[in-house]
């Protein structure tokens, strides 16, 4: 009987730590590098809301963070999301399962990258809107498992090489284990590539364009056996 009621104190205790913990504390355990600045932190690692988040020199805004009770119902544990920015507009499901696959699911999101300026130029950065459209990406550390989703896109080609404003579409896929952005412009003869990228957020972009192939074959004379690409390489965290 003893040992029963000190299961029951001590549960009850774990428990009751466990419902209060802050969501400042969650934000120290996912920022151990203080890559973060946060203006303000408010609530519980279950309901909560971040304002004024910057990531090292990327503005993202607003955070709020709600967690999904019914969603323990399918071994899951989600968080309904949103965040509004100035470069960033999101609103969806995130979350992870219980095998340690970590999942977006039915998200809207908003990208607006800000153009930036060095010495009066523009810095190489030709993406000026994204809208996207996931309805399930499911990844973990070693793979990207499964992958629906769409978008559209807007490229500024600051090099006059294209055209000055160009409608894109894309699509969302898991390929050979990696997450892969397949985009194709609209006319489809411009422009289209993938851009593939890692766990470890590597990413690879190969973009082809027959307008250009053509142009240089008429300026150079000549014939390619195979059309020429671009391709840069990087991560994401550095952008």
């Amino acid at each position: 009987m003893k040992k029963r009621t000190a299961f029951l104190i001590y549960g009850s205790f774990i428990l009751i730590l466990v419902i209060i913990f802050p969501m400042r504390g969650i934000v120290s355990l996912v920022d151990d590098k203080d890559k973060m600045k946060i203006n303000s932190i408010e609530g519980f690692w279950w309901k909560g809301s971040l304002e004024g988040v910057a990531l090292e020199e990327r503005t993202l805004g607003d955070i709020k963070i709600n967690f999904s009770p019914i969603s323990l119902i399918k071994k899951k544990f989600a968080f309904n999301l949103d965040v509004r920015g100035p470069e960033l507009n999101l609103k969806g499901i995130l979350g992870f399962t219980v095998n340690g696959n970590i999942f977006i699911e039915n998200t809207n999101l908003t990208i607006n990258p800000k153009i930036k300026v060095q010495s009066g130029k523009a810095v190489f950065q030709n993406v000026s809107n994204i809208r996207a459209n996931i309805k399930s990406l499911y990844f973990n550390d070693n793979k990207c498992i499964s992958a629906d989703g769409t978008g559209t896109g807007e490229v500024i080609d600051v090099f006059g090489l294209l055209s000055q404003k160009l409608q894109i579409n894309l699509e969302l896929d898991c390929k050979d284990d990696l997450f892969e952005i397949s985009f194709q412009s609209n006319p489809n003869n411009v422009l289209e590539g993938e851009v593939v990228i890692k766990p470890n957020l590597e990413f690879n972009l190969e973009a082809r364009s027959k307008r250009l192939s053509n142009k240089i074959i008429e300026a150079t004379k000549l014939n390619f056996k195979k059309e020429p690409s671009f391709k840069i390489s990087g991560r994401l965290d550095e952008l």
